[in-house]
C-alpha cells in the first residue's frame, strides 16, 4: 500500500498548485486582453536584440542567488561558523526558490534555516543570520524604492492607473514599517511588547481573534528573537553595512535584468529611466502576498512601462524578463538546492557505514583481547 503523504510534502504540493493556478489565470488575462501577445512578436524582439546583453541579463539572474548567499556568508562568519560558501549558497537557493512558490515568501526562511541545522550551525546562530540578512533586505528595497523617487520624481504620476499607484505606495509604507518593527525591536524591546499586549487585547475584545495568550506568547517570541541580535550589533557594529550593501547588490541584480532586455531591443532607452520604473514595480508587487508577486508583477509592469514603450514592446519584454527573473531562476535555484541536499544525503550515509565498521572492528578487537586472555 502506497504511504501517505507528510504534512509538508501536501503543503508543498499546495502551493505549487496555487503558483500554477496564478500563472494559468495571468497567461489568461494577458492572451484574452492583449493582441500584441505573441510568438512572433516575442521572437521578432529577440531576433533584434543584442545578444550579449541578454546574456547579461542571466548573469544578473546568477548574480541575484549569489549575493544572497555571500551576505549570509558574511554573517555566518561573523558569528563564529567557519562555514563554505557553497553551503551559503545553498541557503540562498533554497531561500529563492522556496519564497517563489509560497505567499508572502513565507517558505524561504525556514527552508534555510533547516539547512543550515543540517549542516550543524546552532538555532541560535542560523535564526539571527536569517533575521539580520532580513532587516538588510527590506532596507534594501525602502532604499532603491527612495532612489527612483530621487532620480525620477515625476514618473509615477504619469502612470494612468491609480491602483498602480496606490501598489507602490502601499510597497514602501509597509516596507517602512517592516523595517521600523525590525529596530524597534532590537533597541526597544519593552515599548513593543507593552503596545503589541494592547493590541491584541483589543483584537480580543472584538473578538477578531481568539486565545489571547496564545498571539501573546506568539509576540513575545517573536520581539525578543529580534532583541537577541543586540548583542551581536554591539559586537560587530560594521556587520549591518557589510549585509546592507550585499543586499543592494542583489537588488540591483535583480532589477538589471529587465534594463538589459530592455535595453537589448532598443539602445536608446534610457537605464535611469529603466532602473526607475522597474525600481516602482519591485516596490509595488511586495506590498501583494502573493508567490513571487505572480500577477502584480504582470499588472504592474504594463502599467508603469506604457509611460515610455508601445504595447507590444511592454508584453515581449515582460515575458522574456519574467522568464529570466523568476522562472528560469526557480529552476536554477532548486537544482542547485536538490543537488546539495542529495550531497548532504550522500555524507551522511557514509557517516553513518563509517561508524557501523568501526563499531564492528572495535568489537572484533574486544573478543580477540578477551580470547588470548583465556589462552
Amino acid at each position: 500500500m502506497a504511504k501517505k503523504l507528510s504534512r509538508q510534502a501536501k503543503k508543498q504540493l499546495l502551493n505549487l498548485a496555487f503558483l500554477v493556478l496564478l500563472v494559468g489565470i495571468t497567461a489568461a488575462i494577458l492572451a484574452a486582453s492583449q493582441s500584441e501577445l505573441n510568438f512572433e512578436n516575442i521572437g521578432a524582439f529577440l531576433s533584434s536584440a543584442n545578444p550579449w546583453m541578454i546574456v547579461a541579463a542571466f548573469g544578473c539572474m546568477l548574480l541575484f542567488v549569489v549575493a544572497e548567499g555571500l551576505s549570509l556568508y558574511v554573517i555566518l562568519r561573523r558569528l563564529g561558523h567557519r562555514g563554505k560558501l557553497v553551503s551559503s549558497l545553498a541557503y540562498s537557493a533554497a531561500d529563492v526558490y522556496y519564497s517563489a512558490i509560497t505567499p508572502s515568501a513565507t517558505g524561504g526562511q525556514p527552508a534555510s534555516a533547516y539547512y543550515m541545522l543540517r549542516d550543524g550551525i546552532g538555532a541560535g546562530t542560523s535564526t539571527f543570520a536569517l533575521i539580520f540578512n532580513l532587516i538588510a533586505y527590506t532596507a534594501a528595497i525602502l532604499i532603491m524604492g527612495a532612489t527612483a523617487f530621487l532620480l525620477r520624481p515625476s514618473l509615477l504620476g504619469g502612470v494612468e492607473s491609480g491602483f498602480s499607484r496606490f501598489l507602490v505606495i502601499a510597497g514602501f509604507v509597509v516596507q517602512g514599517l517592516l523595517l521600523s518593527f525590525f529596530i524597534a525591536c532590537i533597541f526597544c524591546r519593552k515599548a513593543v511588547l507593552w503596545l503589541g499586549r494592547k493590541i491584541v487585547v483589543l483584537l480580543a475584545k472584538l473578538r477578531i481573534v481568539r486565545h489571547r495568550e496564545k498571539w501573546e506568547k506568539k509576540l513575545s517570541d517573536e520581539v525578543e528573537k529580534y532583541h537577541a541580535g543586540l548583542l551581536v550589533i554591539k559586537a560587530h557594529p560594521t556587520l549591518i553595512f557589510e549585509a546592507l550593501l550585499l543586499n543592494l547588490c542583489q537588488r540591483v541584480a535583480q532589477i538589471m535584468i529587465t534594463c538589459f532586455v530592455c535595453a537589448a531591443a532598443d539602445p536608446s532607452a534610457s537605464f535611469v529611466d529603466l532602473f526607475s520604473m522597474q525600481c516602482f514595480v519591485l516596490l509595488g508587487y511586495n506590498s501583494v502576498p502573493l508567490p513571487g508577486g505572480v500577477g502584480a508583477f504582470e499588472y504592474l509592469y504594463l502599467n508603469i512601462y506604457s509611460t515610455h514603450f508601445e504595447q507590444a514592446f511592454i508584453l515581449s519584454a515582460m515575458m522574456i524578463s519574467r522568464v529570466i527573473s523568476y522562472y528560469v531562476c526557480l529552476i536554477v535555484s532548486g537544482i542547485f538546492m536538490v543537488i546539495y541536499h542529495a550531497a548532504g544525503i550522500r555524507k551522511y550515509k557514509r557517516g553513518t557505514d563509517s561508524a557501523s565498521r568501526d563499531d564492528g572492528s572495535n568489537i572484533k578487537g574486544t573478543e580477540e583481547v578477551q580470547d588470548e586472555n583465556n589462552v
